[in-house]
């Protein structure tokens, strides 16, 4: 069995359950592993099968990062996805950190969120973790950037729920708007944490 080892040159980044690590074999990609198992919250799991439920269905993913299943690491298993990166082939910033740093005027995030929300409404996607630092600003050339979802789609939980959001499509655009208000006030939230600091 081939084993991919990871070690802390390659971390990106850290959430509740899971660490996220660039790829050993390929920088294009990363690979998140859970290392807090006591959370219980199989993240990796259920964003799989959603994936695989929006590939079912067709849906673009020109603002989401696909998953291309599981893999096993020195660190346990874990899941390979998409890595958001710039035109330059650097890594893309976090949403939050460009809205705290003025990297863009406030017109320009708010065309950017906008564009987010009709994809997100005309695609019916389940967004359930809305910090911003989940949503990367991938930067396509000198003065374009795009909005990426990079965690927290599908359910939280598998259950009854997570099957609502596939076959109930009243119960995912209720849960599409309660996500996206919550979204919006993060967002108010962390602008003017930006604006406290100017």
């Amino acid at each position: 069995m081939n084993i991919l080892k990871l070690d802390t040159n390659l971390l990106l980044g850290k959430g509740r359950e899971r660490e996220c690590y660039i790829h050993p074999n390929d920088y294009t990609k990363v690979i998140k592993v859970v290392y807090r198992p006591d959370q219980n919250l199989n993240q990796n799991e259920m964003e799989y099968k959603y994936i695989q439920y929006l590939h079912k269905n067709k849906i673009d993913f020109s603002h989401l990062t696909d998953c291309y299943g599981h893999v096993n690491t020195n660190l346990g298993p874990g899941y390979i996805f998409d890595r958001v990166l710039d035109y330059t082939c650097e890594q893309s910033k976090s949403f939050k950190f460009m809205v705290l740093n003025s990297f863009l005027t406030q017109e320009e995030e708010l065309i950017l969120i906008n564009e987010l929300k009709e994809y997100i409404f005309k695609n019916n996607i389940i967004f359930v973790d809305i910090a911003l630092s989940n949503v990367l600003c991938k930067k396509i050339n000198e003065t374009s950037y795009k909005l990426i979802l990079t965690d927290g789609i599908g359910g939280k939980r598998d259950g009854f729920k997570a099957l609502l959001y596939q076959y109930s499509q009243l119960f995912t655009r209720y849960k599409v708007i309660k996500q996206w208000n919550k979204f919006l006030k993060r967002y108010e939230k962390v602008s003017s944490m930006r604006n406290n600091n100017e």
